[in-house]
């Protein structure tokens, strides 16, 4: 069996069982992104794979602002909605899957428009104008890890084939000195 994470590193020390013989990594830090600057609200469709996407701006992750850390450049705004597709081989060998993130300040992350894990921020979804509950420095770019979230019940989830990974970043304001997701 194997464990899949959905973001950022692959990180084989975080192992919780001994069935596991590997993980696999689906999206990495530096893939590709169709994003979209939060300066008014998307269509409600944007967390599900059919959505389309080609308005949308691309870019390198991370993304974000001020810091000097990230790949993607953007302007000061208070939220960022990003499209992540990826293929899915075989459904059934997958134990485990987690989600490991680094963020300023808030987010939530959709897979297949199923809300998986969030941190930060009230709404269900959050509006495209809502600040966080506070502020969240990311970690990663002064040596410290991603947050790491388990995907309970992914197996109802992911489909064979292609899925999607969407995440709503959102900053505690547009006047914040930095924002990176």
């Amino acid at each position: 069996m194997k464990k899949l994470i959905l973001l950022f590193l692959s990180l084989p020390f975080l192992s919780l069982s001994q069935n596991i013989d590997h993980w696999e990594t689906v999206v990495f830090e530096d893939d590709s992104w169709k994003y979209l600057e939060g300066t008014f609200e998307p269509d409600t469709n944007w967390r599900k794979l059919a959505f389309n996407d080609a308005s949308w701006l691309q870019g390198l992750g991370g993304v974000g602002y001020g810091d000097a850390d990230d790949n993607t450049i953007i302007n000061p705004v208070t939220s960022l909605y990003l499209r992540k597709t990826f293929a899915i081989i075989d459904t059934s060998e997958i134990a485990e899957a987690i989600l490991h993130i680094d963020y300023d300040d808030a987010f939530v992350a959709y897979l297949n428009g199923v809300e998986v894990a969030r941190a930060n921020i009230n709404g269900v979804p959050p509006a495209f104008d809502s600040g966080t509950i506070q502020d969240h420095e990311a970690q990663m770019y002064s040596g410290g890890s991603p947050d790491r979230f388990l995907i309970s019940d992914f197996s109802s989830i992911l489909t064979l084939g292609n899925n999607i990974l969407t995440i709503q970043a959102h900053n505690v304001s547009s006047n914040s000195s930095d924002f990176t997701i």
